[in-house]
């Protein structure tokens, strides 16, 4: 007798479509993730005409308009209750100008995502279209899914709560320590929201609880990043920032040293430890939910 599925989604998602509006994905892991979704998940799923096609830039797929154009006709379909998108890279700023807001925000769907994809999670939070969840994508969900934490939180990350989502996390090292912070949670790539500043798909952040990720960058290019955060007023906004993953970022010293001056200079509570970016686990989390973060100590020599 053939194992019980197990579901990742809410019973309301029978179908996944999976769209590249990012860089091209191998076709060998959307291949295996679509069997573990459909075989170990009990989901269908819908994959985009053009998720698998390489384009003029190498580090696109395909181009803008096939990327739009995918994206809206899982819009469009009447199957797919979420859609999934298969991996990062660069390129969901390009669709961003033309993309049906209306009718995500019609469909309601859920879109699944990090990394580049936070251009496209930040516009729908500025439009208040769908529902931007970051979590592992397509291409590395299987992986993703053999940790624990992070299975359990992709499978309730959908779920509605009576209370804010509570984070145990670590004071960043000269940071204000603070308990009882709450507000929604906004994660983005840092390199992405940089570029995203004063245009029309960059959100309000009130109050909310800023968690950071990004990988692949000199401490140089996180500073120049964060400085024009500050200097853009964004982070003036927020109540507290969280660091995530800063995966082969470096040199580690002068991370560390960077995450304390931005403490200093910013006056704002300062975290670290967040389950989020580019190494495992990688949990799921909605932005724009209610969060609370929990102060513990560094463990760690």
């Amino acid at each position: 007798m053939p194992a019980k599925p197990e579901r990742l989604f809410p019973a309301s998602v029978r179908t996944v479509g999976l769209a590249s509006p990012a860089s091209l994905p191998d076709a060998a892991r959307i291949a295996e993730a679509r069997r573990y979704l459909e075989e170990a998940c009990g989901v269908k799923t819908v994959l985009a005409p053009g998720a698998l096609r390489r384009g003029p830039m190498k580090y696109c797929c395909g181009t803008p308009e096939s990327r739009l154009a995918d994206f809206h006709a899982l819009l469009n379909d009447p199957r797919v209750d979420l859609i999934l998108c298969t991996r990062g890279g660069f390129g969901s700023a390009h669709i961003l100008p033309e993309l049906d807001f209306d009718l995500l925000r019609e469909r309601g769907l859920p879109v699944y995502g990090y990394s580049d994809i936070s251009a496209l999670h930040l516009a729908m939070l500025a439009k208040r279209a769908g529902i931007p969840v970051c979590a592992p994508m397509a291409d590395g969900l299987p992986d993703a899914m053999k940790r624990p934490e992070a299975k359990e939180s992709f499978r309730t990350v959908l779920r509605k709560r009576t209370a804010p989502r509570k984070l145990r996390l670590v004071p960043a090292e000269g940071s204000i320590v603070e308990a009882g912070i709450t507000g929604p949670l906004v994660l983005s790539n840092l390199t992405v929201m940089t570029t995203l500043c004063g245009t029309p798909w960059m959100p309000p952040l009130d109050g909310a609880v800023l968690a950071l990720e990004d990988v692949h960058e000199e401490a140089r290019v996180l500073d120049r990043h964060l400085t024009h955060l500050i200097q853009a007023g964004i982070v003036a906004q927020t109540r507290a920032v969280v660091f995530g993953y800063f995966t082969k970022c470096g040199p580690k010293p002068q991370i560390r040293r960077l995450l304390r001056d931005f403490a200093a200079q910013t006056g704002k509570p300062v975290f670290r430890g967040l389950a989020f970016g580019h190494e495992h686990p990688k949990c799921a989390y909605r932005l724009g939910e209610p969060a609370e973060i929990i102060p513990v100590p560094n463990t760690k020599a």
